[in-house]
């Protein structure tokens, strides 16, 4: 009945919607936006259909018929760099190795990956030549040859990159022509050329046909293959709506009459109502657009704001056709490369948003809504139902640690065999407890912002978090066997040589006592989004002023007249992180990774084995759960049985009826029981019961 009355309404609505997502951002899974807008759209009875037109352009390229297409161009030049020489030579190997190699990364043909391994299939350049494989072990063949496939590809891309278009790339698209676009000139004199990679877009954008096609772009490496189809779909006849991430932060103001030669209209911020309210528009009925621009301008007319999308909708897309690369050893950026992970939202927006660095006064920042827990578990559910898949991708900004406790209770309640992670802050509500609670439920790693590691910085930043804080909080996630990424930043406003010296040293110590898994140092961006452009002096900023017309003009140079020389951090950051990633020189003072002379760190070194040690006490009135097995009762006790092991209690029956009856009512989903409860109900005196209950805290006994 349900589905009848869906496709009535489809059929009402008179119009086809067509969703693209144009080239390039992942290999390995669909970005999601997409699929979210795909799902909200066909809730409301609309017509979809989604193309990830990126999957599809890597596939035609790296072809046996893309390559030949190649070799004949590079066969027509006189002058090509060394490496294009001998991939020249090399054209009939190239051209039949490329769909074997596009197979195995897709895990059709397995069995590939010792001829691989064996040296006895890849043409090998450079960067095969001078691959690693000791961190893979003799074990781990699969992983190492798909290391070297991956880096075979990326060879294929330099080629092409140094001889036929040199903006392509893996994961990106003319990527260059869009970052910091202020002007529009670089783009509209790209998009009047036809280069090799553009007649395999133009081919595919002729497949593409909609009374109305969206767009999305999330990133800069997106922008210029969604204006080049969106021109030719125009030519067409199909009304061409652009918008994502990249729109919604770049494109918030802009002054550039070429733009509306390759769109119509774009929307900001969730797409999911301004997409409706120009269907409406479109079918005739009443303008409500709102959130939307065209050539006449912003409109802004107020509307009611559904429910954000916390869920993807993957009908249509080939998701056997995703590449499982590995282009990193870093532990946290291979979850992004590597896995079909389906995207899901547990809460629209930040409960914290008061950072100043971040873009807090955007929609996608501001406005806080959490997910129905039972509602989004059903649809992990049915998304597992619909892939195949049972691993998941929370992206939120950051996941509240109350919504990830009771995710994991109903998660366990329902014995759902999942996998997931997503990005927190390091509150200091993950303890030990809530964290065991949280890897029972299939967390299997977080990612969140230690930033600049500096306790001054941070109170600038309005972070909320302390460094002990961020301490302890890692190290109750690796207890429970939780990767953890930390996000770290410098050149902040202010920031001194030596408070990025005494950052340094303080991710050196997380590093050696083992908190931190992976992390990565982002440089400091300043946006026109984030509090700190509302008041750069508060700040100790000045911004630098520019005039004349504007495109895209979201980043904000500024100068830092109290701040340190930045530059000399770019390369000896990342280089030193490099070997801590690894578990090398890790007692090496942080100081001598630079060649120039720098000041010693004045950072203590006890720091974080400090922070470690003041670690409080379970939460008095702190509900119980029990996540650890099955127990078994006999006339001298109970017997526990967990996942990896045994313990019998000994006690007499009264104790073990009570303890049976507080266990059962701590199962999750059972109710809500507290430690103070279940305490003053004991039969007994507790001081002689307190090894039994330390005993069963390590067995499973949660607080939390």
């Amino acid at each position: 009945m349900q589905a009848r009355e869906q496709d009535k309404a489809r059929g009402e609505s008179g119009l086809k919607v067509s969703l693209v997502l144009p080239p390039l951002t992942q290999l390995n899974t669909p970005y999601p936006s997409i699929c979210y807008l795909a799902k909200a759209l066909r809730a409301q009875g609309v017509e979809v259909s989604q193309r990830d037109l990126g999957m599809e352009f890597v596939l035609r390229v790296f072809s046996s018929a893309g390559l030949s297409e190649i070799f004949s161009e590079l066969e027509s030049r006189s002058e090509l760099p060394e490496p294009a020489w001998r991939a020249l030579a090399l054209r009939d190997v190239h051209e039949r190795v490329i769909e074997a190699v596009i197979a195995f990364l897709q895990g059709r043909d397995p069995s590939l990956a010792n001829r691989i391994l064996a040296g006895t299939l890849l043409p090998a350049g450079p960067r095969i030549q001078q691959a690693d494989l000791s961190a893979f072990g003799t074990m781990g063949t699969g992983d190492a040859a798909r290391h070297l496939a991956t880096l075979y590809l990326a060879e294929l891309a330099d080629l092409i990159s140094s001889c036929i278009d040199d903006g392509f790339a893996l994961t990106r698209y003319q990527a260059h022509l869009a970052t910091s676009a202020r002007s529009f000139d670089g783009l509209a004199k790209r998009l009047a050329e036809t280069r090799l990679t553009d007649r395999h877009l133009d081919a595919l954008g002729e497949s593409i046909s909609g009374d109305v096609v969206g767009l999305s772009v999330p990133f800069p490496g997106n922008l210029y293959a969604a204006l080049r189809l969106g021109r030719s779909l125009r030519q067409r006849g199909s009304y061409v709506v652009m918008g994502g991430g990249y729109v919604s932060t770049e494109l918030r103001e802009l002054d550039e009459p070429r733009l509306w030669e390759c769109v119509d209209a774009l929307t900001y911020d969730d797409g999911e109502g301004p997409l409706l309210a120009i269907l409406e528009h479109r079918r005739g009925g009443a303008d409500q657009r709102h959130r939307t621009r065209t050539s006449e301008g912003l409109l802004e007319r107020p509307a009611t704001r559904p429910a954000f999308t916390y869920g993807a909708d993957y009908e249509g897309l080939a998701l056997g056709d995703y590449l499982q690369t590995i282009d990193t050893l870093n532990p946290a950026h291979r979850l992004w490369a590597e896995g079909r992970w389906n995207k899901i939202t547990l809460a629209h927006g930040c409960y914290w948003k008061r950072c100043s660095f971040c873009d807090v006064s955007l929609d996608y920042i501001a406005h806080y809504e959490a997910a129905p827990i039972l509602e989004l578990v059903d649809h992990m559910e049915e998304v597992i139902e619909q892939t195949g898949q049972r691993g998941f991708h929370f992206v939120d900004e950051a996941a509240p640690p109350k919504l990830l406790r009771a995710l994991a209770v109903e998660i366990l309640r329902r014995d759902l065999q999942v996998s997931w992670w997503g990005n927190i802050r390091f509150e200091k509500s993950f303890d030990g407890d809530l964290c065991r609670l949280l890897a029972a439920a299939g967390l299997i790693a977080v990612t969140g912002g230690l930033e600049v590691a500096n306790q001054r910085l941070l109170e600038r930043i309005d972070k909320g978090v302390t460094v002990p804080q961020v301490a302890r909080a890692a190290a109750a996630f690796q207890e429970a066997g939780i990767m953890v990424h930390a996000y770290l930043m410098y050149g902040f406003p202010t920031q001194t040589r030596q408070e990025t010296i005494d950052s340094m040293e303080l991710v050196r110590q997380l590093f050696a006592h083992g908190l931190l898994n992976s992390a990565f140092w982002h440089r400091f961006v300043l946006t026109r989004h984030a509090p700190i452009f509302k008041s750069p002096a508060a700040f100790g900023v000045e911004l630098v002023k520019r005039t004349g017309k504007a495109f895209a003009d979201n980043d904000v140079p500024h100068l830092d007249p109290s701040g340190g020389n930045h530059d000399e951090f770019d390369e000896t950051l990342p280089r030193a992180l490099a070997s801590w990633l690894q578990g090398l020189e890790l007692e090496r003072a942080v100081e001598s990774w630079f060649e120039r002379r720098m000041p010693a760190s004045k950072q203590s070194a006890s720091t974080i084995a400090d922070a470690l040690a003041d670690v409080s006490g379970p939460k008095a009135r702190g509900q119980l759960l029990w996540i650890g097995g099955e127990v078994l009762q006999d006339e001298d006790g109970l017997s526990v049985h967990t996942r990896d092991a045994e313990a019998f209690l000994a006690m007499g029956e009264e104790e073990a009826n009570w303890l049976l009856e507080v266990l059962e009512s701590a199962r999750p989903g059972e109710g809500v029981l507290t430690l103070q409860e279940a305490t003053e109900a004991f039969p007994g005196t507790w001081q002689d019961f307190e090894d039994t209950w330390s005993t069963l805290r390590e067995l499973g006994l949660l607080i939390v």
